[in-house]
């Protein structure tokens, strides 16, 4: 039986599928975000609640990243602006993105 790998946690909770860029296995083997999907600007959650318990904050708490949403708008305003080009659409577009505050 062979010794279990990074890939390995990635395939069976299917990382990819739904992190779309932002979520990651470590090298620790701990959930990764990357809010802005460049390297070096990720956050080990692993990591943040140890800082967080050491500030006595209990879980659980809600981490938000407003650079996932700012960069999924930026991605649907862009993808709309190159669809309005090619199909000659040339009425204004105002985006809504409703966000779910809880």
């Amino acid at each position: 039986m062979r010794k279990w790998r990074i890939e390995d946690s990635e395939e069976l909770y299917n990382i990819d599928g739904w992190g779309n860029g932002y979520f990651s296995i470590n090298e620790k083997g701990n959930v990764q975000v990357s809010p802005r999907k460049k390297p070096g600007g990720s956050v080990d959650l692993n990591e943040l609640m140890r800082e967080l318990y050491l500030r006595d904050v209990s879980a659980p708490v809600l981490v938000r990243f407003p650079q996932i949403l700012d960069n999924r708008i930026e991605k649907i305003s862009t993808c709309f602006e190159i669809a309005a080009k090619e199909y000659g659409y040339a009425s204004q577009n105002y985006i809504v993105y409703p966000i779910k505050v809880n």
